[in-house]
């Protein structure tokens, strides 16, 4: 079966020539500064026919992603792009999103816009999660905190949200932490989640560490 020139140059993530609408790439590869929340970004096009072209829709894939036309018509020879917000909070490791954008062109409505980014975990905690087994001894365990960005991130206090467990939050050296967590005891179950203050170049967040009695 042949497939389509448009698709292959499409997956091929190179420029693209969608009937009128000449796009300078379809797939951006970026990586986000460590604790940057949110990114803007552009997929520059050029008109290279000789009839206007409309954006008549761009509809991202997430609800993370708010996007459109810089402007609605692009006569030939005018260049535009498609703006792109894309919110990062909450979000580690690749994030993959894409964009269906529509236009009027009877030639190349449709066109495919892929974006991949790369955000750095801040900070890792390991193991997240401490267990203990009904009756058994209600012996120390702690996870280990790092810091990959010790001079924009500092580490604050630490919350439990159950009594049944205590935690103590000791600095260690360069950005290195340890969280050592006692049940109180061990007769029956329990669970909590132990909360780290953390920021971020001035910016308040996060993270999390799971334990329990089971």
């Amino acid at each position: 079966m042949r497939i389509p020139a448009v698709i292959l140059a499409l997956l091929a993530g190179g420029p693209a020539c969608l009937a009128s609408l000449q796009w300078e790439t379809t797939d951006l590869q970026l990586k986000a500064r460590p604790g940057q929340e949110s990114m803007t970004l552009t997929f520059p096009y050029h008109n290279t026919g000789d009839q206007p072209v409309r954006i008549l829709s761009v509809d991202p894939s997430c609800s993370c992603v708010s996007a459109g036309p810089e402007k609605a018509v692009c006569a030939p020879g005018e260049s535009g792009a498609i703006r792109v917000e894309l919110s990062l909070a909450g979000y580690i490791g690749r994030v993959r999103r894409s964009l269906a954008v529509t236009t009027d062109d009877p030639a190349g409505k449709f066109a495919e816009l892929t974006l991949s980014v790369d955000i750095p975990e801040v900070v890792t905690i390991i193991p997240r999660f401490l267990f203990w087994r009904v009756g058994d001894q209600p012996d120390a365990k702690s996870a280990e905190i790092v810091v990959t960005e010790p001079a924009t991130t500092t580490v604050g206090e630490i919350e439990c949200d159950n009594p049944r467990f205590r935690a103590q939050l000791t600095p260690g050296p360069a950005g290195r932490y340890r969280l050592v967590v006692n049940p109180v005891d061990t007769q029956q179950p329990a669970d909590a989640t132990i909360r780290v203050a953390v920021s971020i170049e001035g910016r308040p967040q996060a993270s999390v560490i799971y334990v329990a009695v089971k």
